[in-house]
């Protein structure tokens, strides 16, 4: 269940919005390969936002649930490679956070 919200500045949101777009089907193979999901259970959003001069212009949240073979290492390259992907795609600084979810107390109605 990746959830991925990318928060793009609106300076970055005007000159690249048809190729983060274009990027959506990419970003979602590679969470499916490296999270062992099915595509279904992707949801992605491009969202763009005003933000401080002085943040990466790009923020990726990763929302996904715990399992075992999703190391912190294995995480740690999958946020690398997103930054990469994203930031080398639009030309500029990108964040990347990545959180599990606690089954406990994940709710989530489709």
């Amino acid at each position: 269940m990746p959830n991925a919200k990318l928060y793009v500045d609106h300076s970055v949101w005007t000159e690249n919005q048809a190729e983060l777009h274009g990027s959506l089907p990419k970003l979602r193979d590679i969470l499916c390969q490296r999270l062992n999901v099915a595509p279904n259970a992707c949801q992605l959003a491009l969202i763009p936002v005003y933000g401080l001069a002085d943040q990466p212009a790009i923020n990726i949240e990763l929302h996904i649930m715990p399992h075992p073979k999703r190391t912190r290492d294995l995480l740690e390259t999958l946020g690398g490679d997103l930054q990469a992907m994203i930031g080398d795609l639009a030309g500029c600084p990108c964040a990347v956070r990545i959180a599990t979810l606690d089954r406990q107390t994940y709710v989530a109605l489709k």
